[in-house]
């Protein structure tokens, strides 16, 4: 097993933590700029909390950075670890940004939606890892194999795009549910009715191409409902410039196909 130490306390870092201490890895330090985060994180991994970069010290064989992506940088540039393996956990940031830390660093990348609240199953999530030497791939392959059934190598530019397609799969469709509960919250209804509704489609794109899938008054051309439900927006401006934008994206997508 690995001595860990890991940088961020935010909803990255809890999750990775608490699902690498189960398993049996153990935690040197953690860091955060809150220190109430860093010692609530330090304490369910039985680690030692610091607010100071520089008191990082070079006892742990794996360095996690799972802080904000513009923040990578700058923490990693501050990190003085000499040649322990270090990677960051963000889906679209380059590893280069890693390279004056230490000649071993990588990626280590979850493609799974992490909260501080609930335990998150990595076992099934994809585990996505790059490396710059075999040396530092290979540990963190092992790594990440304590955890997940699914570890996988993969270069830059596909990582980028799964972070890219996730974004609009998961967290811009998550904001069209948050639109939709506004929707039915302003008339008295609830978001359950809509469930049985999202469930079906959700179960159904496992097995379809979503493109095939599509249904609605914009790919059908229904210009009188299109009118009527923006005539329903006419008070929000702004859900009726996200109701135009959305229907011309899926007419022009579906134009001859």
């Amino acid at each position: 097993m690995a001595k860990i130490t890991l940088i961020g306390s935010g909803k990255t870092a809890t999750a990775l933590g608490k699902a690498l201490a189960l398993v049996g890895h153990e935690f040197v330090q953690v860091w955060s700029r809150s220190e109430s985060g860093a010692n609530e994180l330090a304490k369910a991994l039985n680690a030692k909390a610091t607010i100071d970069l520089s008191a990082i010290n070079t006892d742990a064989d794996v360095y996690l950075i799972a802080v904000k992506d513009d923040a990578i940088g700058e923490v990693a540039g501050k990190l003085k670890v000499g040649s322990k393996i270090i990677a960051h956990t963000s889906g679209i940031k380059s590893k280069e940004l890693m390279k004056d830390a230490s000649p071993n660093h990588g990626i280590f990348y979850p493609f799974v939606s992490m909260t501080k609240e609930t335990t998150t199953d990595f076992k099934s999530a994809l585990l996505m890892i790059e490396g710059s030497n075999e040396e530092t791939i290979k540990a963190l392959k092992t790594l990440a194999g304590t955890v997940s059934d699914n570890v996988r190598m993969v270069e830059e530019k596909q990582r980028q795009s799964l972070h890219l397609a996730a974004v609009f799969a998961h967290n811009f469709t998550n904001h069209m549910f948050t639109v939709a509960e506004k929707i039915l919250d302003d008339k008295g209804l609830k978001f359950d009715d809509l469930r049985p509704l999202i469930a079906a489609h959700l179960s159904s794109i496992q097995k379809s191409s979503p493109a095939a899938l599509q249904t609605g008054p914009a790919i059908r051309h229904d210009e009188t409902t299109i009118e009527d439900h923006l005539s329903l927006l006419a008070q929000n401006w702004e859900l009726r410039d996200l109701y135009l934008t959305m229907t011309e994206a899926i007419q022009k997508w579906h134009k001859d196909k």
